[in-house]
């Protein structure tokens, strides 16, 4: 890491508090005097030569975290390259800028994730032919990977964002517009009726009304027209009813950090200092087929997944009947009406215990579903699953959120075509009534555009939301992003997986076939390995 005296030169107490803050993080700091000869000298040994050598002081100063090949990679060297680090330089130094200066490795994912703890510049070997004669050509990259890296950098870049949700990503609303779930009324309700939590349900509807977030506040209300049965409820059916922002106790102080690390059991325990707990989400990428599923159950599991995911939905539950007679002409379309094309790809209750069965038993591996309505939630926690999902389209489902915190079972949450301040409402309703949930930054989108992936908002919810876990449920195409999500703290990692990313189907296109799934489960266990996470 590279600070560059000319345009912001150090003082000798610079220099002093510097040389400390490396020493007590362990990492290697030199001069560019002393580059060539740092692969054989560790970072304290090398730290001691610098700091005894005065007249090197004066010359460019560098924090130099030279990459280890995996093979030489040991327990008590692998402390030296961390983000806490970086993050430490950054805040004592703010207006010199970090370089994260040689890579000695072959594989390319560790420069391309860098990027996002902030690391400005890189450095590393490339050659025309690793088989030729030398060291450095052992280590060095050919100049395709070299290519492939450097566009991946550029789209980390790109992917990196604000950090900042105040209202949806463009690519969110067509997902928005097709999935979007209003409260309806669950049976014929009367002009005048007081409205009991029994009165609605929640569930996509052709016509867009309130969204889930209005339940707690409309419950006790009058209202001013009758309204059928699995008919939306509209905000005008109430006297002076605000939006549901307006209700929210927002001016409830953030959450302080409280020095535990969050912990939550997924099949095992994930925290802070564990390794990424990995969801492969089979989602409906089995095509309705038993068999297929099956086979990406056991490819999850060679791949290196900590668990297989599925959909589990009640068609009539999670559908009005205007939204399941809706026609579906799309190329990816099992039916000719979306609600023929779910029925489709929806399997039984019986075929559920099979699948579990066959993940747990057989294979071994962790096995769950995403709950899509309250029916189905209460089914999948029959299966005694590790824990339960809730999707991106449910986050907003308070009726459901509630009934999932008061079941008390480990949730993981996806927070996709939500703002801030939505998944600021799904974090009070689920931690009023215990903290054992993970968030997962999420945009709704297939695929999800770079420039739109936002990943800097895993930085916002790590700093929101401390005592919790957050994670990072990817549908970009690749997986250079979804490495990238854990150098910025994501500690829950799902992902599609697909025999084919070009079967018919909304979600193949955004999937990783096995050999993707792969290498990104490899990418994250080495940057795990390399960056102390």
């Amino acid at each position: 890491m590279e600070l560059d005296e000319n345009t912001n030169p150090f003082t000798r107490e610079d220099i002093k508090n510097f040389h400390k803050l490396a020493q007590d993080n362990g990492a290697v700091f030199t001069t560019k005097s002393l580059v060539n000869s740092i692969r054989q000298i560790s970072p304290i040994q090398q730290f001691k030569n610098i700091n005894n050598d005065e007249d090197e002081i004066s010359s460019d100063l560098q924090l130099a975290f030279p990459s280890i090949p995996e093979k030489d990679i040991s327990e008590d060297r692998k402390s030296y390259e961390t983000v806490d680090l970086v993050e430490k330089i950054q805040q004592k130094f703010p207006k010199h800028e970090l370089q994260f200066w040689e890579f000695q490795e072959i594989s390319t994912c560790l420069p391309e994730v860098v990027i996002a703890i902030g690391i400005k510049a890189i450095s590393c070997k490339f050659t025309l032919d690793d088989k030729s004669i030398g060291y450095d050509h052992a280590m060095s990259i050919s100049t395709r990977d070299f290519r492939t890296m450097v566009t991946n950098i550029r789209t980390v870049e790109v992917a990196l964002g604000t950090g900042k949700k105040d209202k949806l990503s463009p690519s969110e609303l067509p997902c928005f517009k097709k999935l979007f779930k209003s409260i309806v009324a669950a049976k014929n309700l009367e002009r005048g009726s007081i409205l009991k939590a029994e009165d609605m349900k929640i569930k996509v509807s052709d016509t867009q009304s309130m969204c889930g977030f209005y339940f707690p506040v409309v419950i006790g209300r009058q209202l001013l027209s009758e309204v059928d049965e699995d008919d939306p409820i509209f905000v005008s059916d109430f006297d002076g009813l605000q939006h549901y922002t307006h209700y929210m106790p927002f001016d409830d102080p953030i959450p302080e950090y409280t020095g535990f690390i969050p912990e939550i059991n997924l099949g095992r325990p994930v925290n802070f200092k564990s390794p990424c707990y990995i969801i492969a989400e089979i989602g409906q990428n089995h095509q309705g087929d038993i068999m297929m599923a099956k086979k990406l159950i056991k490819l999850a599991k060679k791949c290196g997944a900590d668990c297989v995911k599925f959909q589990k939905s009640c068609i009539n539950e999670k559908f009005t009947l205007l939204a399941r007679n809706r026609q579906y002409n799309s190329k990816n379309s099992f039916g000719t009406t979306y609600g023929e094309h779910k029925h489709f790809l929806e399997f039984t209750e019986d075929q559920y215990k099979e699948l579990r069965r066959y993940a747990v038993k057989k294979v071994g591996i962790n096995f769950t579903a995403s709950a899509m309505d309250p029916v189905s939630f209460d089914f999948i926690v029959s299966l005694k699953v590790p824990f339960v999902k809730i999707g991106s389209g449910e986050s907003g489902n308070v009726m459901l959120l509630e009934k999932a915190a008061k079941a008390y079972v480990p949730l993981v949450i996806s927070t996709g075509m939500q703002t801030l301040a939505d998944i600021r409402i799904t974090y009070q309703t689920v931690s009023s009534y215990h903290n054992n949930f993970a968030l997962l930054h999420c945009v709704s989108a297939y695929p999800t555009p770079p420039d739109e992936a936002n990943l800097n908002m895993i930085k916002t919810l790590r700093k929101t939301f401390p005592n919790t876990i957050i994670g990072y449920s990817g549908h970009e195409v690749g997986s250079s992003l979804t490495a990238a999500s854990v150098a910025l703290g994501a500690k829950v990692i799902e992902r599609h997986i697909t025999l084919d990313r070009n079967m018919k189907g909304s979600d193949h296109i955004c999937s990783l076939d096995p050999s993707q799934f792969s290498k990104l489960v490899r990418d994250i266990r080495y940057i795990e390995r390399n960056l102390a996470i």
